[in-house]
């Protein structure tokens, strides 16, 4: 499996792009981070995507999901409907969404052009999508917001992704399960209201020792031992550990 990381920053900070992971060119996780542009500048194609998998409705993870849709069906009219997955809500968020960017006639033409299918699901939801398995996590970041976290399967390798989550019951199964791990650490040097922070993420890490953890979301970018700092561009081969 191969993860690509198109933004590994924090909402508010400057250590780069917002939310934007591509598992195995096929996949991406959040579009926060301008994906029409940077998934090109790293040797992808946005006609190459069959889903896109959205955490929550915060705009550092779903704000260029439409400037995304409109430009894959202005460049390549003839791709397959794309698929787009995440949390209740998404649907008309998506569409204000696009109202907002790129005007309401236009935004209803594109909805149109490109046969979108907006799923809205729920912990414990499982689906295939090509050859990756998905399975639903929810997980406790926004009381405004219904918030979700993924594991992604494929060639016998998992892979979790935390979206914004605080230390709750939900991240730490999904922890519990994976190979490895994209998880935010958003705070470092005290408890970050609302997300994880480092202290809690080293406690996933003891609570969870089979995961190999890569740290995204970062306000700031210190070392953790036995953890993978995500950078932007960052392009990493998971495989599947090896147990004794």
């Amino acid at each position: 499996m191969e993860l690509a990381i198109l933004g590994s920053g924090a909402a508010f900070a400057d250590t780069g792009h917002q939310a934007g992971y591509l598992v195995d060119s096929r996949l991406l996780l959040d579009c926060g981070a301008p994906a029409t542009v940077l998934l090109p500048r790293m040797g992808f194609s946005i006609s190459a995507l069959e889903a896109v998998l959205i955490s929550h409705l915060h705009g550092d993870h779903v704000g260029q999901l439409s400037t995304l849709l409109a430009a894959r069906t202005e460049r390549f009219p003839d791709s397959p409907p794309l698929q787009v997955v995440g949390p209740r809500g998404l649907a008309e968020h998506l569409h204000l969404l696009g109202c907002l960017n790129l005007g309401e006639r236009f935004w209803k033409e594109i909805e149109s052009r490109s046969h979108l299918r907006v799923r809205e699901v729920q912990d414990g939801h499982r689906e295939l999508i090509g050859e990756h398995q998905i399975e639903v996590f929810e997980v406790e970041h926004s009381q405004q917001l219904h918030c979700l976290a993924f594991r992604i399967e494929a060639g016998g390798v998992s892979l979790g992704y935390s979206g914004d989550t605080t230390y709750c019951p939900g991240i730490r199964r999904l922890a519990s399960c994976v190979d490895h791990l994209l998880c935010e650490c958003t705070g470092w040097s005290a408890p970050a209201p609302i997300h994880l922070w480092k202290d809690e993420v080293e406690q996933l890490m003891l609570e969870a020792p089979q995961a190999k953890f890569i740290l995204t979301h970062l306000s700031e970018r210190r070392p953790v031992p036995g953890a993978i700092l995500a950078s932007d561009g960052l392009r990493l081969c998971l495989r599947r550990p090896v147990r004794d």
